[in-house]
């Protein structure tokens, strides 16, 4: 924790996530385009992101539920291709 010369305090906090990369591009590499045809899996799992990502996200998206669009964009967006897990765009 620091503080600054106003005397707030600023909380950082940091996660390690290479892991994670690793393991979405493994799976990103897995994926077949169309396998939910014909099933009854209705959902695909899309990506995984970080909680401290996923955090800030949320103060600065809102909820998926209710801000569906920023999200999508977001995870669209080629700067955050790593933590996509299902090929091709959202």
């Amino acid at each position: 924790m620091d503080q600054q010369s106003d005397g707030t305090d600023i909380i950082e906090t940091t996660q390690r996530f290479d892991g994670l990369i690793k393991l979405n591009k493994q799976m990103n590499n897995d994926y077949r385009a169309n396998s939910t045809v014909n099933t009854q899996r209705h959902i695909q799992h899309v990506a995984e992101i970080p909680n401290v990502v996923y955090n800030h996200l949320l103060e600065t998206l809102g909820p998926p539920a209710q801000n569906p669009k920023g999200w999508k964009a977001w995870l669209n967006n080629s700067e955050n291709r790593d933590f996509r897990t299902g090929g091709g765009n959202v």
